[in-house]
């Protein structure tokens, strides 16, 4: 049976896997736009640090709006971003308004940990399969970057 201390753990551990999903987005549409724009040839130090204020200014349904303009995204992996975008929302507006009293039991922060062990699953899932995407974009920057320095 989850303790409180546990069941606040877990939300903690869980709003981390969140924010490392939406970090993870941000940087993904950073070298998506950097590579578009050439940076890696000729670096922008201005539009950078305006493309990274706006990302940090963006909600993560703002961040998977402006993604989908600069990455091609097929509809199974948009719908695990959604649905993990549905989960970053459901555990960050009203997690435990909806499970109301359920923590002043044994029984109800076993049912709140295991929503949350599926919200921790559905946000890690969504921020290592953005992260791969991210090693793939930077991979293909640096390669971009050498073949312009082998022609210069």
């Amino acid at each position: 049976m989850a303790t409180r201390n546990e069941l606040y753990a877990k939300f903690g551990i869980t709003a981390e896997a969140a924010q490392l999903f939406e970090t993870e987005l941000g940087t993904l549409l950073l070298c998506a736009r950097g590579l578009e724009s050439g940076w890696h040839v000729v670096p922008d130090g201005a539009s950078g640090r305006d493309l990274l204020r706006d990302i940090d200014r963006s909600t993560l349904g703002g961040l998977l709006t402006k993604l989908k303009r600069h990455v091609e995204i097929d509809d199974d992996l948009s719908a695990r971003f959604a649905s993990a975008l549905a989960a970053r929302n459901r555990l960050n507006h009203g997690f435990y308004e909806r499970h109301n009293f359920k923590i002043q039991t044994d029984e109800g922060r076993d049912v709140m940990m295991a929503d949350l062990e599926a919200l921790h699953e559905e946000l890690f899932t969504a921020w290592q399969l953005a992260g791969a995407m991210t090693s793939l974009a930077s991979e293909v920057i640096m390669r971009e970057r050498e073949r312009g320095n082998q022609t210069a």
